[in-house]
């Protein structure tokens, strides 16, 4: 599925993405690709490999698991492999594991919901107000009154279908959940991964979105 983003909107179609300016609200910026790599990219798995190697990764450890990393990256476009930070390479892991879970039917859509962030809203206001020489106490309340925001990133995996990315941002949509990214990848064996970064939801808690996704799945055809 390869998609791209337009005027701060999130569409479906064909060709590359491009990532909208950051102004605020934040339109959401959206990457893809379909997959057909041509074979596992070797450079971008090795990196990945002993960048967990060195990291102490129990599951690096296992006699196969540098084949089935290269299998991982083997199933899906080359658009994935710029789209994987090598500091954070336990997000692969993460991201075979969904795959993983959405052969299972009665799992689909698969995800996993972390915490990722608090983000400072109005840094900017209260940068102003420090230099306008506002005193330690109106400093310390514009401070406490300053708006923070909560970061969450949301993978899923299911098969991949027409307008898969609609339906999964209006279930993203029904919680109150707004898209600041989406990285978007189909499989060579027509699975879809789904990678979003959404603010909206109002405290750091998982365990309460992860719920709120499995209700909006039940009230949401995906």
């Amino acid at each position: 599925m390869a998609v791209a983003a337009e005027g701060g909107s999130v569409e479906e179609g064909v060709g590359e993405s491009s990532s909208p300016p950051r102004e605020a609200p934040p339109a959401p910026a959206v990457s893809g690709g379909s997959g057909g790599g041509g074979g596992a990219p070797r450079d971008i798995c090795t990196q990945v490999f002993e960048r967990l190697v060195a990291d102490g990764n129990e599951e690096a450890a296992g006699p196969d698991f540098r084949v089935q990393l290269e299998a991982h990256f083997a199933r899906l476009p080359f658009s994935y492999q710029l789209d994987i930070n090598v500091d954070k390479s336990a997000d692969v892991l993460v991201h075979q594991k969904v795959l993983a879970e959405a052969k299972d039917p009665l799992r689909r859509p698969a995800f996993r919901v972390r915490f990722l962030r608090v983000e400072d809203m109005d840094s900017a206001y209260g940068s102003d107000a420090s230099d306008e020489g506002a005193d330690d106490g109106d400093d310390l309340s514009v401070r406490q009154d300053t708006p923070y925001t909560h970061i969450h990133e949301i993978v899923f995996s299911t098969i991949d279908k027409p307008k898969l990315l609609s339906q999964l941002s209006a279930l993203l949509s029904d919680i109150g959940l707004n898209i600041r990214e989406a990285h978007v990848f189909s499989t060579v064996d027509g699975y879809s991964l789904d990678v979003f970064v959404v603010d909206g939801w109002p405290i750091e808690d998982t365990d309460g979105l992860h719920k709120a996704l499995e209700a909006s799945v039940l009230r949401n055809e995906v």
